[in-house]
């Protein structure tokens, strides 16, 4: 049982989750939604409804705050709980811009408080296990990260596919290579918006001739949600749309000298059945309590948004 007051802001799609997770671990003190229609469908106790976002960052019964609101809230809201000396849990992306982020980053040292961003693929079991075959040196010397993420989503009106989807991808890449990419690539379609992207493709050139592939759009047809490390003797391919026993798979298969490729059978690696989303709110209250620090830390979330930066600046350059 955690001892710790949680407050709530947002409460959409993916903040319904949140809130189903908090209160099932009996945490939740108090949530709000600027849509009164997602409060009355969602929150089951009306003692816990606060009246505005305020009420719950200024309130002295609440310790942390998991913010879950709209991306271009993020940063005032986090700002704002971190002034009131309250850890933050904060849905991807942290914030959407890099100067914002190093603010938020400054504020939580200067208060001591814990910045924990919502970077679910590294609660999950699928990508730990494949972190771990590829440190065993199971597919050899790592050569190409590929990363697929398609659905036919929602459309955001004030942040890009780039900021909604790809965000997951680059902070997976990023925990394997543990350093930022020297160059980037990258091109857009922009079928609903001028200024907003809907799908990107983005190549990561990394020192020592290792790349990484990102493919993310929100209108795609079918639902893909594949992350692939290609090595010198084979390959892991981490699928979140297959059913547990057949989300990792080992392909040994590989391309040698003389480029001809010799073809071995696929093999499933087992992998424990856990709801990722609740891992991830179970590891922030221990954060709290224990005053841990986080895998997805402000500075991992620094990172992943330096990555970002880099990526947007290309996309204004080359699409204005």
């Amino acid at each position: 049982m955690y001892k710790k007051n949680v407050g709530m802001i947002g409460l959409g799609n993916w903040g319904k989750n949140i809130y189903r997770n908090l209160e099932s671990l009996n945490v939740l003190k108090k949530v709000y939604d600027n849509n009164s229609e997602n409060l009355s469908k969602t929150v089951t106790c009306e003692k816990k409804i606060a009246n505005n976002a305020e009420e719950i960052i200024s309130s002295k019964e609440i310790d942390s705050i998991v913010i879950a609101s709209p991306a271009d809230t993020h940063k005032d809201y986090i700002i704002k709980s971190l002034s009131n000396y309250k850890n933050v849990f904060v849905e991807k992306p942290l914030c959407l811009s890099l100067k914002d982020a190093l603010e938020i980053k400054k504020l939580s040292f200067e208060v001591n408080k814990i910045v924990f961003v919502g970077h679910l693929l590294h609660y999950h079991n699928g990508f730990s296990e494949l972190k771990k075959n590829l440190q065993l040196g199971k597919i050899g010397h790592l050569q190409i990260i590929k990363a697929n993420r398609l659905n036919f989503g929602s459309v955001r009106k004030k942040e890009s596919v780039l900021f909604d989807l790809t965000s997951h991808d680059i902070s997976m890449i990023l925990s394997i290579t543990n350093t930022i990419p020297k160059n980037v690539e990258v091109n857009a379609v922009f079928n609903n918006s001028k200024q907003i992207a809907d799908y990107i493709n983005v190549i990561l050139y990394f020192e020592k001739d290792l790349l990484a592939i990102i493919n993310s759009d929100w209108i795609s047809p079918y639902k893909e949600h594949r992350f692939s490390v290609l090595g010198s003797k084979g390959s892991l391919i981490f699928d979140d749309t297959k059913d547990w026993s057949n989300k990792l798979v080992l392909n040994p298969s590989y391309l040698n000298k003389e480029k001809k490729i010799i073809y071995k059978p696929e093999e499933t690696i087992p992998i424990y059945n856990e709801e990722p989303l609740k891992k991830e709110v179970e590891t922030f209250l221990k954060c709290v309590e224990k005053t841990q620090k986080p895998i997805t830390n402000i500075d991992e979330g620094i990172n992943v948004q330096i990555v970002l930066d880099m990526i947007d600046k290309k996309l204004k350059e080359k699409y204005g």
